[in-house]
């Protein structure tokens, strides 16, 4: 912390306590998501669905408590400097009524090796951001503290990715140092990166195109961003390979990043020892596909370097996941007939073709229900359901066909970023309930939050109308109740509903527009994995 911070903000407080920092779901830290990677690469990962897990700078917990909630079996233990933003979380906590998750006012650096073992050690946009013996502190909890089979997130900025945001960072640094006031310094930090967009050129200029698109990026962002991103008396970013000795000299090793479609191909098909020049090579290959790709954010998982990890995978390892779609099918549907071309797409832009009966009937089903992770098994027998009425008969064993089909084409999707594993399914109700039910702590978050958190983890940011109707969603009212107090509100000047711009006047209109539009909201809150 800075000594202009120590001045305006006392001694006992962070910037965090100033301008805090909401927490928000990071779905790639999800203990189900750690799990799967884990056990891709042959670590007997604790079940997230029974796990001790412990985040380190957890803000107001807005990434531990919806863990917690759709976790019982679980607990959570989160520590973190501003007494603000823990104070703001176990508010939470209190008003949602969690009992299996504990948000503490601690600093790091006395965090104890008495506090046991934890199967999940998450710490995210921590790193980076605080001084050397921090660090050191992190990596030192992650040695002592995970339990045998443990796994710790970290994530970090990279280089050279974030070398743009390094030099920026030290332009702004430069152009406030008078300043004393945060929010002052803040104002004109802004001011000047809205000067340098509109200033630099980028006609035949690569790196003022690359300035542009950063200070672009940089305008967008929150104030809260801003302010620890840019103005934070700490942001040290690390290539790989040094991340990758400072966990070594703390008895971690490395496992992999979040998904597979992060990683180099060649870190998950070939490589069958663990021999010192394996490792030396793996974190060659790490390193060089950051410098490719320009890489300026990693999340990577470390494990114990007592642990055995498993680097050549097969394809029937798919059987022990569960499966998330981030692609969509056709909006008029899916042929399943044999031999017809389908098309899939990520936000509308086309990612694969499919022609084969039983492969579009999986991606059929994957992208039915994109808020839910389906068991490999369901997978195989739905999709067999589906195509065996429109296959016609051949002569190879049809059972073992769709099993290898199966696993190789889930094996694909997983390393092209289409398809996300989970340790266990997550399952939903797919469909809208007569008497609609969202989890307490997203009715809460609907009402006081920026987003809201699915049962996947995934953060939404709904609009008006989608959050006065999950408040609603508690499992006591029907679609003619839930819209009875959507009225309620939009004659109390909560929500503005408008036809060509101009208000909708009477209750009977209102009805007539309001029905299709609620519709629309319990439609998608059941599409993206809401309703209990």
């Amino acid at each position: 912390m800075s000594s202009i911070d120590s001045v305006a903000l006392g001694p006992d407080h962070t910037p965090y306590d100033q301008i805090p920092y909401p927490g928000s779901a990071v779905l790639q830290a999800h203990p189900n998501r750690l799990a799967a990677m884990a056990r891709l690469f042959g670590i007997a990962a604790a079940s997230p669905s029974s796990a001790r897990v412990l985040e380190l700078g957890c803000s107001d917990g807005g990434n531990l408590l919806p863990m917690a909630e759709t976790a019982p079996h679980s607990t959570f233990l989160g520590i973190d400097a501003s007494k603000v933003q823990i104070e703001a979380g176990q508010k939470v906590i209190q008003a949602v009524g969690l009992r299996n998750v504990e948000l503490r006012h601690q600093d790091i650096l006395t965090f104890s090796e008495e506090e046991g073992l934890f199967d999940y050690i998450i710490v995210h946009g921590i790193y980076s951001w605080v001084p050397a013996p921090v660090r050191e502190k992190i990596l030192s909890i992650a040695a002592t503290n995970l339990s045998p089979n443990g796994i710790a997130y970290i994530s970090y900025n990279a280089l050279p990715g974030a070398t743009i945001v390094s030099s920026l960072r030290e332009l702004l640094f430069f152009h406030t140092a008078a300043i004393p006031d945060t929010m002052a310094k803040l104002k004109q930090a802004r001011a000047l990166c809205k000067f340098l967009s509109d200033s630099v050129s980028i006609q035949n200029n690569a790196y003022g195109l690359l300035l542009r698109e950063e200070l672009q990026r940089v305008e967008r962002s929150s104030d809260f961003y801003f302010r620890h991103e840019f103005l934070a008396e700490e942001n040290t970013a690390f290539y790989f390979h040094e991340f990758h000795g400072q966990a070594t000299r703390h008895g971690l090793q490395y496992v992999s990043e979040p998904s597979l479609a992060r990683m180099s191909a060649s870190n998950f098909a070939g490589k069958a020892d663990e021999s010192p020049a394996t490792i030396k090579e793996l974190v060659a290959q790490e390193q060089f596909q950051d410098i490719l790709r320009n890489c300026r954010f990693r999340q990577t998982l470390l494990c114990r370097s007592t642990v055995a990890v498993r680097r050549r995978i097969a394809a029937g390892s798919m059987r022990d996941f569960a499966f998330q779609s981030c692609f969509q099918g056709p909006k008029e549907g899916i042929d399943l007939t044999e031999g017809v071309s389908v098309d899939f797409t990520i936000e509308e832009t086309p990612c694969f073709k499919v022609s084969g009966a039983f492969l579009k009937a999986v991606c059929q089903i994957l992208s039915e229900a994109p808020g839910r992770a389906i068991s490999y098994v369901d997978l195989l027998a739905t999709a067999r359901k589906r195509s065996r009425p429109v296959v016609s008969a051949v002569a190879v064993d049809r059972n073992e066909f769709e099993e290898v089909t199966l696993q190789n084409d889930l094996m694909n999707l997983c390393a092209n970023g289409f398809v996300v594993i989970h340790a266990e399914p997550v399952e939903v109700n797919p469909a809208v309930p007569e008497k609609p039910c969202v989890s307490r702590l997203v009715r809460h978050q609907a009402l006081h939050s920026l987003k809201i958190t699915n049962c996947l983890h995934q953060c939404i940011s709904p609009n008006v109308l989608t959050r006065h109707t999950i408040t609603e969603c508690n499992g006591n009212h029907t679609h003619d109740e839930i819209l009875s107090a959507l009225l309620a509100r939009i004659a109390e000047g909560k929500i503005a509903i408008a036809d060509a711009g101009q208000p909708i006047v009477g209750e009977a209109r209102l009805r007539v527009v309001m029905r299709p539009l609620l519709d629309r909201v319990l439609g998608d809150l059941a599409l993206q994995g809401f309703f209990l």
